[in-house]
């Protein structure tokens, strides 16, 4: 059964396919880690199709290199309570409001099955995101914006083989 967006939309930058690839996705795990949530729009996938526990790692700042344009929203409203307001309901939901790198620290190695990065698109924010997490996963990860140049040569940095499903990208296994 394919994920469908709730209403009123969440707002963010991915797609139906994309949210339903990570419902299907995220049924088929018993834990996710989730890093960038902005508003909560690909968290509410994860959450509806996660059994478990869904950790969602971000300062809810915005992106630095994105402030004067896509996540300008941030220097005026506060983003974690939009993010409270569209997922705070579900009871799966573990909130991490902090730094990626910090809040890896939280996690053992091969702690959790599925890894999903969607943070900081700078290339080298995306290879510390991938080294903070990559120890962290048991079956799955993977991160959105694989199409961008920066997040693949961040990935192909970090020696990692991925392909990519639309603008998801998957480590391959």
């Amino acid at each position: 059964m394919p994920y469908l967006q709730p209403v009123p939309e969440i707002q963010g930058w991915m797609g139906p396919g994309e949210l339903s690839w990570l419902y299907e996705k995220a049924g088929q795990m018993e834990s996710v880690v989730e890093i960038g949530s902005w508003k909560g729009r690909s968290t509410h996938a994860l959450l509806s199709g996660c059994p478990g526990p869904v950790f969602a790692v971000d300062h809810f700042r915005g992106s630095p290199n994105e402030l004067d344009g896509a996540h300008r929203e941030a220097t005026k409203q506060d983003i974690f309570a939009l993010f409270w307001k569209n997922v705070g309901h579900f009871r799966n939901l573990v909130i991490f409001r902090m730094e990626s790198a910090v809040a890896a620290k939280y996690f053992a190695n091969k702690s959790v099955d599925m890894v999903f990065i969607d943070g900081c698109h700078i290339a080298e924010a995306v290879v510390s995101d991938i080294k903070a997490w990559a120890p962290k996963y048991r079956k799955l990860l993977c991160g959105h914006d694989g199409t961008y140049r920066s997040v693949q040569q961040a990935i192909r940095k970090c020696g990692l083989a991925y392909k990519l499903e639309g603008g998801i990208w998957i480590v391959a296994p």
